[in-house]
């Protein structure tokens, strides 16, 4: 992922290799230097949080609440998401500044963490119980309190409302008054609310979704092959780390 035109990329080997150098360079054609690099740290540390999965699940290592809710805006691809967002719009006016800001920051990390609940609450029962995994919020909880599924749920739910609510305060409280205090004109503004509008609509796809797929249901997973059987089998192989370290299901 060369960040300057100039750049030189290792030369591809495979179809995949080939298919990713190609992807690169007709998303970044247009793009200046300065948003190529931006755009490829992103993706650089959504991979690199990814390799912190696997790191943890070759120690069978359950991650503390802290460090797993920022790994997870990470692994979920929040920051690719937003970044994405920000750059299809071309700015709309609003200056880097405020989108490196603090009140943004928050908005953003709120938004990414009422994200990563809503997939790991749905995503338990087939991640958790039926391949083992143990990047969850509901297993971190677990394991770092010692409570069961019920007590977890009701902790994570709780956090989500929390985030939920912290959103919803930034928009309609803070963002005005970064505004103010910047001085930012008419068109940073509806820019900045047309952002927070995008958030609003990605959270909500992101709960419609989960809600509409089949891939989380019980049925579905039973038909693929599950359930205690399935969880005998598949303990012994690569991130089975939860069926490993005994949690309750």
């Amino acid at each position: 992922m060369p960040t300057d035109s100039a750049g030189a990329a290792p030369a591809p080997v495979t179809v995949l290799e080939r298919s990713l150098a190609d992807l690169w360079d007709r998303t970044v054609a247009g793009m200046t230097g300065a948003a190529r690099a931006e755009f490829r740290a992103t993706m650089a540390d959504m991979l690199e949080s990814w390799v912190w999965e696997v790191e943890n699940r070759s120690h069978h290592r359950v991650p503390d609440p802290v460090d797993y809710a920022e790994m997870r805006r990470r692994t979920f691809g929040s920051q690719l998401t937003m970044y994405m967002c920000r750059l299809g719009h071309g700015g709309r006016g609003v200056p880097e500044e405020i989108y490196r800001s603090g009140t943004v920051r928050s908005l953003e990390n709120a938004a990414a963490d009422i994200g990563c609940l809503i997939n790991d609450i749905f995503s338990y029962q087939k991640e958790v119980e039926f391949e083992g995994d143990m990047h969850n919020h509901l297993v971190v909880t677990r394991t770092f309190f010692d409570i069961g599924y019920p007590e977890a749920l009701h902790i994570c739910h709780s956090l989500m409302k929390q985030r939920v609510e912290e959103f919803q305060h930034i928009v309609a409280n803070l963002l005005p008054r970064l505004c103010e205090d910047r001085g930012l004109d008419a068109e940073g503004r509806a820019g900045l609310d047309a952002y927070a509008d995008e958030l609003r609509d990605w959270l909500a796809g992101v709960l419609n979704w989960h809600r509409r797929v089949r891939r989380y249901g019980e049925d579905e997973l039973r038909r693929q092959g599950g359930g205690a059987l399935a969880a005998t089998v598949l303990s012994s192989g690569f991130g089975m780390a939860a069926a490993r370290i005994g949690l309750p299901v």
